[in-house]
């Protein structure tokens, strides 16, 4: 494809375009759903199609097309919309310079899922759902969703780059309700692997290492007894603190995004607690929200968001980049060639501390330890609520019984100066999707968080 798209850089550098660039994909795309035991949706679709940005007068035109025989016209028609938006743009738009690559990122994927026998993608919903419900028999209803992908992007660009990339994703989620009496609750589990094929399915997340996890916070929460509303100590396990990492504080510092948040104006502030430390990875080996590049070329980095409790720095673009003056972090992402890159985060979590696990439950006389969220929502001020689907009471510094019916809230910028200790543990990533117009997969976690009462907000009974 590559001699294609650069065949195409040519008409818009006529027309007046600064920049042009082409990301070209092809790929093949799956999606799964089983509903007790019956499958109720199954689809397969080829993918081929290409993104045009152009940088004309100090604006972008942007067009996809999947006919890749007028794709110059593509490119002409990406310019004369640029030229269109651009007097109406209050200043233009630059691009922080980067250097020029041109490389060839290998597939880690040892089994394309592209390539498995749908029988046997059947049969592993088939075991999910079997597995989910023998682990109680107030198991009520099972949803399990597969999502697969696999493919190639290429990179093209009127500067010199030349990038091909590979896609994958293998995707798992089980969605569970459970029912004894006239007491219901529901609960759901998510794995995924952006770097592993079908093996990843075969090996991690398997039928018992996806289900069980649903299952058991099903049956929790009908054992639960109910939560209290008000403000209490508690501890957030790696799960609860990475949503809070992502949705309440993450967006604030995607740079496109920080001139509407709480973060405005604050680089180089305190912002929390003594100790606190906040990160976005795009270089973590393995994890769903890395790669070697963004789909700019720009390669990605590792972003200390927030550095010994100082707001160090912002997630960018190159765009971004060039108009708050700081470095392009490598965080221009696409869902896929239908969408223009948009800063997004990849792998967002806070850096461990230096207390132990048991430490941090030491002199709380009652409290929450939230382990695992259903979904959450936050705004551009960082209020936030999120609902939690596994969680236990802490009662004179151990874990009580298990909870139902409860959610968190407050002010995520507030909540950062009631933290009191961050554990040293090793962490797993909570693994996901975030919108923002498009879907982009990422993760976030960290370890284990204890925040003073009036950090969180705990809705329940009175």
């Amino acid at each position: 494809m590559f001699d294609e798209l650069e065949r195409a850089i040519e008409p818009g550098l006529e027309l007046g375009a600064s920049y042009v660039e082409l990301r070209g994909e092809t790929g093949f795309i799956e999606y799964i759903q089983m509903d007790d035991g019956r499958i109720t949706a199954l689809t397969q679709r080829l993918e081929r199609g290409v993104a045009v940005r152009a940088l004309v007068d100090g604006a972008w035109g942007f067009v996809s097309t999947g006919d890749l025989a007028r794709l110059e016209d593509a490119v002409r028609d990406a310019c004369r919309m640029a030229r269109a938006a651009a007097p109406t743009r209050k200043e233009p738009i630059e691009l922080a310079e980067t250097k020029t690559r041109e490389d060839r990122v290998k597939s880690a994927a040892r089994r394309d899922p592209r390539h498995v026998e749908i029988e046997e993608k059947v049969a592993y919903l088939k075991e999910l759902t079997r597995v989910i419900r023998d682990h109680d028999p107030r198991i009520a209803t099972v949803t399990a969703k597969l999502r697969t992908a696999s493919g190639t992007k290429y990179l093209v660009t009127s500067e010199g780059a030349r990038i091909e990339m590979p896609i994958n994703l293998v995707w798992v989620y089980p969605w569970v309700t459970g029912k004894e009496g006239t007491r219901l609750s529901a609960a759901r589990n998510e794995e995924a692997s952006t770097h592993q094929g079908w093996e990843y399915l075969e090996k991690t997340a398997t039928p018992e290492a996806v289900g069980i996890p649903a299952a058991r916070r099903v049956v929790l929460q009908l054992e639960g007894v109910p939560a209290k509303a008000g403000t209490f100590p508690c501890v957030l396990g790696p799960r609860v603190i990475g949503v809070l990492a992502h949705e309440a504080l993450g967006h604030l510092a995607e740079a496109d995004l920080t001139v509407n948040s709480a973060f405005n104006g604050k680089l180089g502030q305190v912002v929390a607690a003594e100790g606190v430390n906040m990160t976005d990875d795009g270089t973590d080996p393995g994890n769903v929200g890395t790669s070697k590049y963004d789909d700019e070329g720009t390669p990605t980095s590792r972003v200390e968001i927030i550095k010994d409790s100082v707001l160090t720095e912002l997630m960018t673009n190159r765009e971004y980049a060039a108009k708050m003056g700081l470095r392009p972090t490598g965080n221009a992402r696409a869902e896929s060639y239908l969408y223009p890159p948009i800063i997004r985060m990849r792998n967002t979590f806070f850096e461990r501390g230096d207390h132990s696990f048991d430490e941090i439950f030491e002199g709380i006389e009652f409290g929450y330890y939230c382990v695992d969220f259903r979904g959450g929502q936050a705004q551009m001020n960082a209020s936030f609520q999120v609902g939690i689907q596994e969680v236990f009471e802490i009662v004179n510094g151990e874990l009580g019984r298990p909870v139902t019916d409860l959610s968190i809230s407050g002010i995520a910028t507030d909540a950062l100066f009631k933290i009191e200790a961050v554990s040293d543990e090793d962490f797993p990533w909570e693994l996901g999707r975030c919108g923002k117009g498009q879907e982009a997969f990422v993760s976030s976690g960290g370890p284990s968080i204890r925040f003073a009462k009036g950090g969180i907000m705990f809705g329940g009974q009175t």
